[in-house]
């Protein structure tokens, strides 16, 4: 079985992480369409994912594949809307800035 685009995402972070980019160790918890459940370890120096949710999250991401596609694409730029409508749920949004900007993003 072909891998989702999410998972091919997912599984290439830590090759497009940024050392030194994180100042704190965070960690991101992402649920798409209820299918996708990714944990993504971030220190100063190491990007480690997993799949599922394996711990607990500094911040957690819970949306559709597609919006998620679009804003790691950079097609999509989350707006307040997103987050009061629900499109887009997460106990700290200003925290997946901090995790979108530590990674080298092949588009």
């Amino acid at each position: 079985m072909a891998k989702s685009q999410v998972a091919q995402m997912f599984e290439a972070l830590p090759t497009m992480f940024i050392k030194g980019s994180i100042k704190t160790t965070r960690i991101f918890y992402f649920s798409l369409d209820d299918l996708e459940k990714w944990t993504v370890s971030l220190s100063t120096d190491t990007c480690t994912v997993k799949a599922g949710k394996t711990e607990d999250a500094d911040c957690f991401f819970k949306s559709t594949s597609q919006i998620f596609l679009e804003v790691w694409s950079g097609k999509k730029k989350p707006s307040a809307t997103d987050f009061i409508t629900g499109a887009i749920k997460s106990n700290n949004p200003l925290m997946l800035k901090e995790f979108m900007g530590a990674f080298q993003h092949k588009v």
